[in-house]
Parts: C-alpha cells; sequence; structure tokens
C-alpha cells in the first residue's frame, strides 16, 4: 500500500490488521507519517519501507512479491496547485513506474489505483448521482493528474481496479487543522456531496484485495443516507466543533458554471455489493468529532466569537461584501 499512513491509508492498515494478510507500507517519511506509523505499529505487525515514490530503485523494491498493490499515494490541493509539476512526478510519472515496475516481476498484481469523484468536473447537482460511466472532466491539475493516472491503470495490462472516493474527511481534530482555511468558503452551499467515513473505505480496500473488481470503476460513497448539501454538512460539521454556522455571506455565491465544486452524489450499489463497506453515517461521524475534541469543545464556546472572527477573515467573499 503507498500513502500508507495519510488519512484513508491509517484507516486501511487498521482494516487489515488482524487479517489473514500480509501487508507492506510504503510512505514519505515526515513528522506526520511517523507519528501515524508509530501509533499503528502498537496495534499490530506490518512491514515499513520508508521513500520517495519518485524514486524508481526504491518502487523496484517495494512491489517484489506482491499479489496486491493499493496505491494511495498523491499530490492533493491545495499543493498540486501550487506546485503542479511536483503533482505530475508524484501522481503521474510515481504511478508510472509502479506499473511498470510490477509488470516486470512476472507476478501479475491486481493494482488497485485511489481515484475521486473530482474527476467528474463542475457539478450543479441537477441529474442523477454520478456513475462510473459519466465522462471525466480536467478542471484543476489534480484533476489533470489522477485522470491521466486512470488512463495508464487501465492501459497497463494488470488485472486493475478503480475506486473514486467521495468526500471522506479526516477523524477527530484533523478535520479542524486541515479544513478551518480559505478553501472552505469555495464551496457554494447548496452543492451537493456524498460523505463517506473513512473508517469504511478503509474496509472497502481491504475487501477488495479479493472481491471480484478487476477491470471494474467503483465509486465509493457512504449511500443515499450520507448525501447532503453542503450547507448540511459544514454548518453540523462547525456546530459540533462549538464555532456554529458561519453567514452566507461567508461562502461562494455561484454565478458561472466554473463556480460550482467538484462533488455530487454517486452511484454505489454496484460498490456496496461487491465490497459491503457502508457501515458508519454522518451522524457517527459527528459523534466521533464529538468525542474527540471532548473538553475543548468548551474551550472553543468559550472564545466563540474570536474564532468566528478568524475564520471570517479567511473569507474572500465575506471580506469583499463588508
Amino acid at each position: 500500500m503507498t500513502g500508507a499512513f495519510g488519512n484513508v491509508g491509517e484507516s486501511a492498515v487498521i482494516s487489515f490488521l488482524g487479517s489473514e494478510h500480509q501487508l507492506r507500507c510504503f510512505d514519505i517519511k515526515n513528522p506526520m507519517t511517523d507519528k501515524v506509523a508509530r501509533e499503528l505499529s502498537k496495534r499490530g505487525k506490518f512491514e515499513i519501507v520508508w521513500g520517495d515514490i519518485r524514486n524508481r530503485d526504491i518502487v523496484h523494491e517495494i512491489v517484489q512479491d506482491i499479489d496486491c498493490i493499493i496505491h494511495l499515494a498523491a499530490i492533493i490541493p491545495p499543493l498540486s496547485e501550487s506546485k503542479p509539476d511536483l503533482a505530475w512526478a508524484v501522481n503521474v510519472e510515481g504511478t508510472k513506474s509502479l506499473l511498470e515496475e510490477s509488470k516486470k516481476t512476472g507476478l501479475n498484481p491486481k493494482f488497485v489505483y485511489a481515484s475521486s469523484i473530482a474527476t467528474y468536473g463542475h457539478n450543479k447537482g441537477n441529474g442523477p448521482p454520478k456513475t462510473a460511466n459519466d465522462p471525466q472532466v480536467v478542471t484543476d491539475n489534480y484533476t489533470k493528474t489522477k485522470i491521466e493516472c486512470e488512463r495508464q491503470v487501465r492501459e497497463s495490462g494488470l488485472p486493475w481496479t478503480i475506486l473514486r472516493f467521495g468526500v471522506v474527511p479526516p477523524l477527530g481534530e484533523r478535520w479542524l487543522q486541515q479544513e478551518m482555511s480559505s478553501m472552505m468558503f469555495n464551496i457554494p452551499l447548496e452543492q451537493r456531496l456524498e460523505f463517506i467515513h473513512t473508517r469504511d473505505l478503509g474496509l472497502a480496500l481491504r475487501n477488495v484485495v479479493v472481491a471480484p473488481t478487476e477491470g471494474k470503476i467503483l465509486l465509493l460513497g457512504g449511500g443515499e443516507q450520507c448525501r447532503m448539501k453542503y450547507r448540511d454538512f459544514v454548518s453540523r460539521m462547525l456546530e459540533t466543533a462549538g464555532i456554529g454556522m458561519l453567514p452566507d455571506s461567508a461562502f461562494l455565491t455561484p454565478v458561472r458554471d466554473e463556480d460550482w465544486f467538484h462533488t455530487d452524489f454517486m452511484e454505489t450499489l454496484e460498490a456496496q455489493k461487491l465490497l459491503n463497506f457502508q457501515k458508519h453515517t454522518f451522524d457517527d461521524y459527528l459523534n466521533e468529532l464529538r468525542e474527540a475534541l471532548g473538553f475543548k469543545r468548551h474551550i472553543i464556546r468559550l472564545f466563540r466569537p474570536i474564532a468566528r472572527r478568524r475564520l471570517l477573515r479567511m473569507s474572500p467573499y465575506y471580506r469583499n461584501r463588508e
């Protein structure tokens, strides 16, 4: 598994622990991934290989004696947009190296590629849920790399499965650290999205190893009970954190088609039938967020006006309308 100590990777490792599978984890070492790896090592045994996917020698090493490859490693927004050359080198060239070195082993490993709902482009949310057959649209550097990687995977000659993920926020306080930025205001409040719990994605990744998914593109979302508008998503997250919903004027009001974000509802019936992964609801996630914050929620409430002012200063739309 590449990208094994990120948000989804961590959940996948947890799901694999205690199973019959032997797991080799690959990631680039930094303070965050090292901390996650050390915490996971307390819960069970797995192999760790540190390295950079741009290094062909290390890629050659990690694919030896492997039956299935789960490729999660990628540069994502906003870094993919500020450093497009890095995103291409890691996402596209890294995937190419992984595919080529996997074929050289002669073991014909199953190749599972993690893609995204973002590859469908800007979605106004006025049609049926997205399916595997809907057209993909390049809207930024990230989606350009993801769509190109999907093409490489399909043409690789390996038995492949492509998984397109829905909206998968990290657990606990990491959501606050990751999402509390100007990016949160760039999504229209009426945008449709489909949430999926990170632990459910981890379960899907464990099950895909042996499930008959070769040659399939599967959409991984939480199902009908996890479909909502962004207004509901962000307001309930902020309320749970103790901050409270921010005024509508802080969020982007779409005028052009390009103003809509790249999320939507997803057709997940086939994926659920094959992988049996939808176990958690959005309410479950909020309860876990509330528990993770603990007493900090009371502190946040005490300083709620200050926290709200700080957030509103991040919004380019609120500043321009005041």
